[in-house]
């Protein structure tokens, strides 16, 4: 492993590809944003987002490894036409792409491909109701959940 900072970006971009290799073929309509998704609105949207890296030291001696753990907020967004009743609609289909992203990294890739030593969702936030201006043509609900992980960063 070649001298590195942080295991970051290399965690960030793990997520990415295996969410884009979730929903390619079971679910090509979900757009997986490696960050904001743009101009581009489909109705079901997960974006990768902000993500925090705290390190501690983890040895002494030449090697200096470090302990990092990581936290990325992944943005599941969710729009239906139609009225109150679009909205739990919303609310299952934003649980229902959280739930599969969650399966994979805590049961199927808990490593990333071996980037991080394990990953976990640690918690979730969802806005629970539509912003005023989407209102008259449907509704919009977004789950930000943060997924932590663990990796070391050595010399060696």
């Amino acid at each position: 492993m070649p001298n590195i900072s942080s295991v970051a970006p290399a965690f960030k971009l793990a997520v990415y590809e295996a969410a884009r290799a979730l929903w390619a073929e079971s679910d090509p309509d979900v757009l997986v944003s490696f960050g904001h998704p743009g101009q581009s609105q489909p109705d079901d949207i997960v974006g990768l987002m902000d993500i925090r890296s705290q390190q501690d030291p983890a040895t002494i001696g030449s090697n200096r490894s470090r302990e990092e753990i990581l936290e990325l907020d992944v943005l599941v967004s969710i729009y239906r036409g139609g009225g109150p009743e679009a909205e739990i609609a919303c609310t299952a289909r934003g649980y229902e792409l959280l739930g599969a992203l969650e399966v994979l990294v805590r049961s199927t890739d808990t490593t990333l491909g071996g980037v991080v030593r394990e990953c976990f969702l640690i918690g979730h936030t969802s806005d629970g109701s539509t912003d005023p201006a989407v209102l008259a043509k449907g509704r919009v609900i977004e789950i930000t959940a943060t997924f932590q992980a663990k990796a070391r960063i050595s010399n060696a």
